[in-house]
């Protein structure tokens, strides 16, 4: 099911914004967390929420579906550095009671 992106967050997609690029790296599978030589810039929860808000608008497919337990995992098993400990719980909060 598709749902429409509110007025905002079609800004951040048609500007190619920092919030979008961070979202398409995260459905693309294509992230450094440590490109930033004086920081590690780790995915945040609201990345996540980003992301999953454009997979559900039917924007980017991507190479992960973040509504699949089983995809989600085993990013998580892969790419456990990418996420900051908020990020995690965000990618699990749709599979937990």
């Amino acid at each position: 099911m598709t749902t429409i992106l509110n007025p905002q967050a079609m800004q951040k997609v048609l500007t190619h914004s920092k919030e979008y690029e961070r979202a398409i790296g995260l459905l693309n599978k294509r992230w450094d967390p440590d490109e930033q030589p004086i920081f590690r810039n780790v995915l945040q929860s609201a990345d996540v929420q980003f992301a999953r808000q454009l997979q559900i608008a039917g924007l980017i497919k991507g190479k992960l579906d973040l509504s699949s337990y089983q995809e989600v995992n085993q990013l998580l098993m892969q790419h456990d550095s990418w996420f900051s400990e908020s990020a995690r719980k965000t990618l699990l909060s749709p599979f937990i009671d």
